[in-house]
């Protein structure tokens, strides 16, 4: 999942000398000087051009720099360069590694670190990498805690931690409230099936004790004994077909575009219906935006599907039964395709003594992945009010999920692709993930982190007023329809009812239940939350030790602080730079003896993002020479106080999708001024502005009110690109304001922070499908590149981790040639905690600890139980 943030990062540019002397002069003279630059600049041109000719040298780039056009990729039996002589060896290591993975996947798509552009070197900072964790090494505890070094203890139960969060969630519902602050409270309340463990990034038996993953298989639709046939329309049964799905036609410009629907039906050679028949549309050619692996769908109860709203294009639809199993190659195309879990109906199907079912070549059609996941519930898993956690709470969180009138459309896009779950027993729910994909795995597994208890609902809906039409009413995951719901005395968890009545009643909104080793005890709005310790808890070596975490709401970082000095909170979280390092600098005396200060990453990084359909940043000539004009190391150690690394790429900075090979772009005003001028930017009526065919380099920054950061960093940007000829003007508007201009694509400049997890999905921000203007998603610059989507496309179908690393790489590698964003930093957060807390580890998925494992030894406890 990914979030947007803002205003978390910092820059700073230090000045360099104007372009061009300032002053008045004949414009005939003026004239003939600036043809006599152009001519100069167009020998050195031809000069660097025939220089690298003369090397043969493979690059990603173009002199021209368009944003659509395409990186070039070495083949895939290139050798891998020599190492450069300069390198030290921790890069000449990580380039090395890069090397071998490129050796070990040479149908992985082979992209250079970009070293020069128009035959001018492309200049990087000599900082080592920074990565100071490897993936899966332990993490330390009470890190910068002498006083629990000094006074060795054991983990007891007893005492309480206020901790500050800096804003208020609107609701503790898991389903229809998302935000950040809501998430980490819900960390102790809610849980998932398997868990992700902090250290390892690995996912660990949670909920579920354990689970059996299988592929999914489409037979043939000739397949003996499992025919199957598609009816277009009103025509005959086919085995296949092919349909062209066309844009939606808008017949009235102020109406609602009409979008095309296509009714398929799965029947049998009789032209009997199949329920829940498979329907495969493959594209034919190339259909930008529209899955590799296809689009999968399944007919209703009646066999009647409507395919609509899928990417214009040309399609195979074919049709057929499905089984899954592990399936294992065989020679000829064949596969032998073996159930795994007791449950598979093709163990059942099988002949005693058979274990496997072999196909040939011609009798399958389609294999997807790892989309079949069956999961087996801890039988001691329990609600906070003891009721069991059943298959039945996991099948009614995904009735929630799918009713459109609930408040969950954020996390309703992530379990879009999440066609089926079934429970098959009490402890046994089966899910089936639409097509292959590198996270349905932990999207399945998280789905417990939004399952709100049935059993409980079921209670409420018999006394509650929220929603008086259905007060009384029972509960079922039947579907009905209201008229159904009124004559049964029952209501639906898929209704419009049932929906509104989920999304208001305060009884679960403000105290939901959970299975975690904390529950609800109260919320004293704009205050605080307290949570309290369930000591019934159903995993005990998983419980609490502290026995109340309060979360205090403080906007302000100031009060903030003063309530910590005061002894009002325990734990000052999300404290800025400047007051981490200057207001506790010593530290004060009130600080020294009784707090600890903590610094530590998660996943996040900020960035410049350049609009591409604008005329001047769709040269990567231009692109690139803007990111050289932001000294990034001078802000990071001045300004951030060393508090964050730079990043060059997209991925978070300790996952495994970062390539560290690849540096920053280094802060070099003269490199840029050249590589400006190669492009057709210079100043030709000495004014100080560049300009090429008569239009000056200038252009807007949208950055929103409120943030001071993002002002002085915005302010410090506009004076050095003035410095260098380059006008930028600074435009600040309200928040809601921003964001709309954002998602219009009506910006040239603005500068934003994502926070993601450990491994992203660079679909939403970088494939071309979202670059069109009318395109709202998160590729707000319009980034489009060929080489890009077909490196996006495989990751998100790549299962084995070191081949989908090595296609990040080759992404992240791209990214930083064609500098869509300018890429800056993975800034550390920052907190301040009393020393009597131990247990204390900080870890590098948000929030980045844990406080479930923090505890107070007796003799330092200052809250005692009641």
């Amino acid at each position: 999942m990914v979030g947007l943030l803002v205003g978390t990062q910092g820059c700073f540019i230090t000045s360099s000398p104007p372009v061009a002397n300032q002053g008045g002069g004949d414009a005939a003279a003026e004239k003939l000087t600036a043809a006599a630059l152009k001519m100069e600049q167009a020998a050195d041109r031809l000069a660097a051009a025939a220089d690298r000719l003369s090397k043969l040298e493979v690059r990603v780039g173009s002199g021209t720099g368009s944003a659509a056009s395409e990186a070039t990729a070495s083949p895939t039996t290139a050798e891998a360069k020599p190492v450069e002589t300069a390198a030290s060896s921790t890069e000449a290591k990580l380039i090395r590694e890069v090397d071998e993975l490129y050796a070990k996947y040479p149908d992985v798509p082979r992209v250079e670190i970009l070293k020069e552009l128009d035959g001018i070197e492309i200049p990087r900072v000599k900082a080592g990498s920074g990565k100071t964790l490897e993936l899966g090494a332990g993490i330390p505890v009470d890190v910068g805690n002498p006083h629990a070094a000094s006074k060795p203890s054991q983990p007891v139960k007893g005492d309480q931690v206020i901790v500050r969060f800096n804003s208020e969630p609107k609701s503790l519902n898991p389903v229809i409230e998302q935000s950040a602050v809501q998430t980490y409270m819900g960390q102790y309340i809610q849980e998932a099936l398997a868990r992700q463990d902090n250290e390892t990034f690995e996912f660990v038996p949670h909920l579920a004790t354990k689970w059996i993953i299988e592929d999914s298989v489409k037979l043939s639709s000739d397949y003996p004994g499992k025919k199957y046939r598609l009816v277009l329309g009103d025509g005959s049964p086919l085995p296949s077909a092919e349909i062209e799905y066309l844009p939606p036609a808008k017949k009235d410009p102020k109406a609602e575009p009409e979008v095309m629907k296509i009714v398929v039906k799965t029947v049998n050679e009789e032209g009997q219906p199949i329920a829940k028949g498979w329907v495969g549309l493959f594209p034919i050619g190339k259909i930008l935006g529209a899955p590799t692996t296809g689009y999968h769908n399944w007919s209703n109860e009646q066999g009647e599907l409507v395919i609509s709203g899928i990417i214009p294009g040309k399609y195979r639809v074919l049709t057929g039964s499905e089984i899954y199993g592990k399936v294992k190659p065989l020679a000829d195309g064949a596969i032998e395709v073996t159930p795994l879990s007791e449950e598979n109906p093709l163990k059942q199907a099988l002949p005693p003594g058979q274990t496997s079912l072999v196909l040939k070549a011609d009798e399958y059609q389609d294999i997807q992945r790892e989309t079949w996941m069956t999961f087996y519930l801890d039988p001691r898993a329990k609600w906070s009010d003891g009721t069991p956690f059943t298959s039945t709470d996991l099948k009614f969180a995904f009735a929630v999920l799918n009713n459109n009138t609930v408040d969950c459309d954020a996390v309703r896009t992530y379990y879009s692709d999440l066609t089926d779950l079934d429970a098959l027993s009490p402890l046994v729910v089966r899910m089936r993930y639409r097509q292959q994909y590198f996270k349905a795995f932990e999207f399945g597994a998280g789905i417990g982190l939004y399952t709100p208890p049935f059993e409980f609902f079921k209670n409420r809906l018999k006394t509650q007023t929220t929603e008086p039409a259905i007060t009384g009413y029972e509960l079922t995951l039947d579907r009905l329809t209201e008229a159904e719901e009124d004559s049964q005395k029952k209501v639906s968890a898929h209704g419009k009812r049932f929906g509104k009545f989920f999304n208001l009643d305060t009884a679960y909104n403000q105290t939901p239940l959970g299975t975690g080793p904390y529950m609800v005890e109260s919320w004293k709005k704009t205050d605080r939350v307290i949570l309290s310790r369930n000591d019934s808890y159903w995993l005990p070596e998983r419980s609490g030790y502290l026995d109340k975490l309060i979360f205090r709401f403080l906007p302000d970082n100031t009060t903030a602080l003063q309530s910590l000095r005061a002894g009002e909170i325990d734990f000052n979280y999300r404290m800025d730079p400047e007051q981490f390092t200057k207001d506790l600098a010593g530290p004060p005396d009130w600080f020294k003896d009784k707090f600890i200060k903590a610094d530590w990453y998660t996943p996040n990084y900020g960035y410049y993002c350049w609009n591409l359909n604008r005329p001047y940043f769709k040269d990567q000539r231009v692109r690139m020479a803007l990111a050289m004009l932001f000294e990034k190391e001078a802000f990071l150690k001045n300004k951030m106080y060393n508090l964050g690394t730079m990043v060059s790429g997209s991925q978070y900075y300790f996952g495994p999708g970062y390539d560290h090979s690849v540096k920053s772009v280094d802060y070099s005003p003269e490199t840029a001024r050249d590589l400006l001028a190669t492009a057709g930017w210079i100043d030709t009526n000495r004014d100080g502005i560049l300009d090429r065919d008569g239009v000056k380099l200038s252009f807007e920054a949208l950055i929103p009110f409120g943030n001071p950061v993002i002002d002085d960093r915005t302010a410090l940007l506009q004076k050095t690109l003035k410095q260098v000829g380059v006008d930028m003007q600074i435009t600040r508007i309200e928040w809601a304001a921003f964001v709309e201009r954002l998602k219009a694509k009506d910006f040239d400049l603005v500068t934003l922070s994502w926070a993601m997890p450990v491994e992203s999905d660079p679909f939403q921000l970088w494939h071309s499908s979202g670059a069109t203007p009318e395109s709202r998603g998160s590729n707000a610059g319009s980034f489009a590149n060929n080489l890009a989507d077909e490196l996006i496309e495989k990751i998100r179908v790549t299962l084995e981790p070191d081949k989908r690393a090595l296609l990040n790489y080759s992404l992240h590698r791209l990214l930083d040639a064609q500098q869509p964003y300018l890429f800056l930093y993975c800034s550390k957060d920052l907190g301040a905690y009393h020393k009597r807390f131990r247990g204390v580890k900080w870890y590098r998925l948000r929030p980045g600890f844990d406080l479930a494992e923090w505890y107070v030894p007796k003799d330092e406890q200052v809250h005692k139980s009641e």
